[in-house]
Formats: structure tokens, sequence, C-alpha cells
């Protein structure tokens, strides 16, 4: 059987088995190392990379025979502190990108030969080894290692992040409500400092007030940390809504003086994150719009910034 009538692929019979043992599946590993060709695409978790690069060892010197013979060598794995020297060696014959939080393991050669196994020891090989070339899962499989290999980033940037204990910075775009209202949970609890919140009208604070978010507030407003906020006044406002924050002379509510013509609700927590919230209905859909997240210094401080010009026009509500 020809799996493509484009390609050079040899036939190979479909079937899927399970080896037991480290001798067996050592020996089947290195059969299938010697006949590849072209590609070896490989996703490990934390301990994996241990075990390819153990010196002296057969698989570690078949990796480099592979590359002599110009096969193009991926891998893809989580890069810690504890196995960066490990990833250091892979890169000798790979090409090697960090995934956060990879879990299992698995392989494909040649977009033929589909490896795959449990969680390993490591720099040792795991207790049995899945192997399949049911062309249909292993083309699967392939596409899955691409688009992972497209969201990870180069070891040398992640390497660089841990010897020199640098923050990764980001901006992402949420577009699910659920998973919007969870991280203004978690940023929100973050802070140790100082809390920055711009509400384009008062009708939002109700809507964040029935998500939980005013709690959050309040505690931490108890535990001293700073809290601004800034609301529109395009429609009327109970003041019985906002009257906590009296309670706290860390706590300030200002209102602003005009409107800014932009439903987006703004929040900074100690000039680290921002989250800006696209307004979605009325104050009684809990809904929420796109969202952007961030730990960027510049989207940071640039949303910081906003809040400062505003609050220095804005107008402290009268007793």
């Amino acid at each position: 059987m020809d799996y493509s009538s484009s390609s050079s692929l040899p036939y190979v019979e479909e079937k899927t088995e399970v080896i037991y043992g480290d001798e067996n599946i050592i020996d089947s590993t290195l059969k299938l190392f010697s006949v590849a060709r072209s590609t070896l695409n490989n996703c490990l978790d934390s301990t994996g990379p241990s075990m390819d690069v153990i010196p002296g060892h057969p698989i570690t010197r078949a990796h480099y025979e592979m590359k002599e013979r110009g096969v193009k060598i991926r891998y893809i794995t989580e890069i810690t502190k504890e196995n960066v020297n490990y990833c250091k060696e892979l890169m000798n014959f790979s090409e090697v990108r960090h995934l956060d939080e990879v879990k299992g393991n698995f392989g494909v050669l040649d977009g033929i030969y589909y490896r795959a196994s449990a969680k390993l020891k490591a720099s040792s090989p795991p207790p049995l080894l899945i192997s399949s070339t049911v062309h249909a899962f292993v083309e699967q499989q392939e596409y899955f290692f691409d688009m992972l290999w497209k969201k990870a980033i180069p070891a040398k940037q992640r390497i660089k992040e841990i010897e020199e204990n640098l923050k990764r910075e980001f901006i992402e775009t949420i577009q699910h409500s659920e998973e919007t209202t969870s991280l203004i949970t978690k940023v929100l609890s973050s802070a140790t400092d100082e809390i920055l919140l711009i509400f384009s009208r008062a009708g939002t604070l109700k809507k964040y007030e029935k998500l939980g978010m005013v709690d959050i507030v309040r505690k931490k407003a108890e535990k001293d940390v700073e809290v601004r906020i800034l609301i529109g006044t395009d429609e009327p406002m109970n003041k019985r809504e906002v009257e906590w924050l009296s309670e706290y002379p860390n706590a300030e509510l200002r209102f602003l003086n005009k409107s800014i013509h932009t439903s987006l609700t703004t929040i900074v927590t100690d000039r680290e994150l921002s989250l800006v919230i696209e307004e979605k209905g009325d104050e009684d859909d809990t809904d929420l719009g796109l969202t952007t997240y961030s730990n960027s210094e510049s989207t940071v401080l640039s949303s910081a910034s906003i809040f400062e010009n505003l609050w220095a026009q804005s107008t402290i509500p009268s007793p």
C-alpha cells in the first residue's frame, strides 16, 4: 500500500502494537532510527530530554547519526531549571522549542511511524511503548505536533529567561466570558500594592459586583492594597452602591467629568498586569466581551498612564 501517490513513502503495513521491556524498546527504536530518511518530531514532558542525551548511549549516538544523514530533528518540551542542561545537549543535534506544562510523550518519524509512552523517569526508558503505523492516525499526530510547534517558543529564548531570571512578556486575547471571569478573579487576587479600575459607565460596576469582583476588591482594601476607581457619569448612580469605599482610607472613588467614548473596563494591578474588557449587554447580562490580558511592560504602563490622565481630570464625589 502506497500512502500517497504524490510521495515516495515506502510501503509499511498498518498496525498498532505495544512494546514492553527496556531492551525491546531500545532495539525497536534503534531499528527505526536506522531507516529514518527525513524527519523526526518528538514531544516530551520535562523528564524526557534526559533520556535522549545519555553519554555513550546507543539512542544518543543514533540521534547524531540521523543528523549527519540529513534527518531534520525537532523537539518540543517543557524547559525547566532542572532539565535546562539536558535541553542544551538536545540542541546539538535538533531544533528545540519550549511549551509550558507538556504532558505525555510522543514522536513521529518520517510521517510513517508513531511512538508514544506515559510519563518518563529521568534518564531511563519508559516501561512500555505504543507503536503505530496506521496512516490516518499518524497523519493526525503529525498535524497535532505542528500545531504545538507553532505555539512553542524557541529554546534559546526560554533558556535566557531561566538563566537571567527574566519575566516572559505576553499579550493574550480571550473570547470566552467564563475564562475572562476566572482571569479577573486571578488578576485581582494577585494584587499586593495597587488596583486601578476604570468603568466607562455606572451600570458596568453593577455587573462586576454580580460576578464577585467587588468582594475581591474589598478584601484587598482590607489588606491595605491601594484601590482607585474611576466611573463614567453618563447615567445616574446610587451612591449607596459605593459607600463601602469610605470604610477604607486607602480606597478612593472618582467620577469621569465626560464620557470617554468607549465601552471598555480596564483593570491594572501592581503596574504588572492589565485587563481590558469590552462591555457587552446591559447590567443584567453577566456575559463579558473580548478581553486583552497582558504583562507586557509597555502595555500595562500605557493602561496605567491612561488611568492617571483620567484621574487628574476627574471629579471627587460630593459627600
